[in-house]
């Protein structure tokens, strides 16, 4: 099959939302109960939607109905970015609201696209919507924020970020999808005023809470954590991780990077475990870790590691980390489908085992099972073992070739049993 969203169906004990990018934790993890007899018995494709096309968006999943963004031309020939809703259920394509111009040729040779394989084509959105409350909050490539009705796709309200506080947006446009904590949505505003550039919105009408920091942004999506005690909301600018209270902007403590700032891309999510952060970056930099304490009404950071490694560096695939060991994704723009999964430890940065041909799909975590989809269409299921690339099965959800050309730059989603997944020459 090439392309659509496919629904891998099994009996499920619990019905947890996947309401965002990265979950219901902003960590790549869902606690739900995973099927994992896929030996005897093989995941089985509910439903397929190839209505809907182009684009980089993975899956927020509530009650009942699964969104993405998308790219499509209007009847007018303008191609536009659509936030679009199904049935979870059936595949049936409930609505498609218009967001903004897109700023992407989903017919463009993209990273490495030179024609010469078939999965090395395909653009478009690369942000997740987020969905809470009733309301589908999404932004667009150029910097319109929108929350919609998640019943029907109306406009609640709409905020246009770059009119209103001058926010900007890098080569490759807005790569940061809503990140929501209760009622607050995080964005990278990335503005030149003062004390602006991250910032959190108010989900009820869509207007501004706080703004704080002097920081420029970078493409990643923002993760919410409670460390210490303390709900905060953490960033990856350019320089080094910035925590802010979730409530109210304020400065917690700020871990600088021990590479070089960076100036092309970082695409891939803070993780946090217990009291330790981990970040990593591809084009020359790699991935560290740090010990957050709190001790007197003082936050302080410490530095565990530091590795520039290739196995250490990842553009946009974020990781996620399972007692006390970081499962990722490596690659950068010379190691399409050949980029590896590796498992590393959080507390020293010892890499633990790393398997090839991967390349820079996504994965996440299903209770105690990764889920791995390649960059050319296959779902893995891998036991998170330490001590051995631990495979259980794999199922090749998607067929690319040269007549049907795609790729999978998105990470599934998982929600009521089933596991979400989408290719570029899919739609939903």
């Amino acid at each position: 099959m090439a392309g659509g969203l496919f629904l891998f169906c099994q009996a499920a004990a619990f019905a947890t939302d996947w309401p965002q990018y990265r979950g219901p934790t902003t960590d790549g993890i869902s606690p739900d109960p995973l099927r994992t007899d896929w030996m005897a018995t093989p995941p089985t494709v509910v439903w397929t939607n190839t209505s809907l096309t182009n684009g980089f968006s993975t899956f927020a999943v509530s009650q009942g109905r699964a969104f993405a963004v998308i790219s499509r031309y209007d009847q007018f020939g303008t191609l536009l970015e659509y936030c679009a809703g199904v049935d979870a259920a059936t595949g049936a394509n409930l609505w498609a609201t218009p967001i903004g111009e897109a700023p992407w040729d989903p017919s463009a040779n993209y990273d490495g696209g030179d024609g010469t394989a078939p999965y090395n084509t395909g653009d478009g959105p690369r942000i997740t919507p987020a969905v809470g409350g009733g309301r589908v909050i999404a932004v667009s490539g150029y910097l319109h924020l929108v929350g919609l009705n998640a019943t029907n796709g109306s406009v609640l309200w709409s905020n246009d970020l770059v009119s209103a506080y001058g926010a900007s947006t890098g080569p490759y446009q807005n790569c940061c999808s809503p990140c929501l904590d209760n009622d607050l949505v995080f964005i990278n505003l990335n503005t030149t005023t003062n004390n602006q550039t991250l910032a959190a919105f108010r989900t009820a009408d869509g207007s501004l809470a706080w703004s704080s920091q002097n920081e420029r942004v970078t493409d990643t999506t923002p993760t919410v954590a409670t460390i210490q005690g303390v709900r905060q909301v953490i960033f990856a600018t350019r320089t080094g991780l910035v925590s802010l209270d979730r409530s109210a902007g304020a400065f917690l403590w700020k871990f600088t990077y021990p590479f070089a700032p960076i100036d092309v891309s970082m695409g891939a999510s803070p993780v946090v475990y217990s009291n330790i952060v981990y970040c990593t970056a591809a084009y020359f930099r790699g991935a560290a870790a740090a010990r957050v304490t709190f001790t007197n009404s003082v936050w302080s950071v410490t530095q565990l590691w530091f590795n520039s490694g290739f196995n250490y560096k990842s553009i946009w695939m974020s990781p996620a980390c399972y007692q006390g060991h970081v499962y990722s994704l490596a690659g950068e723009n010379t190691t399409f489908l050949t980029a590896p999964l590796n498992c590393i430890e959080l507390s020293t940065g010892a890499l633990k085992w790393a398997t090839n041909n991967f390349g820079m799909g996504g994965l996440i975590l299903v209770n105690s099972n990764l889920l791995v989809l390649t960059e050319d269409g296959q779902m893995v299921l891998v036991q998170p073992n330490p001590n051995a690339y631990t495979e259980v099965a794999r199922y090749q959800a998607f067929e690319f070739d040269f007549t049907a050309p795609g790729k999978c730059w998105i990470h599934p989603a998982f929600s009521n049993g089933r596991i979400y997944a989408r290719g570029t020459r899919g739609g939903l």
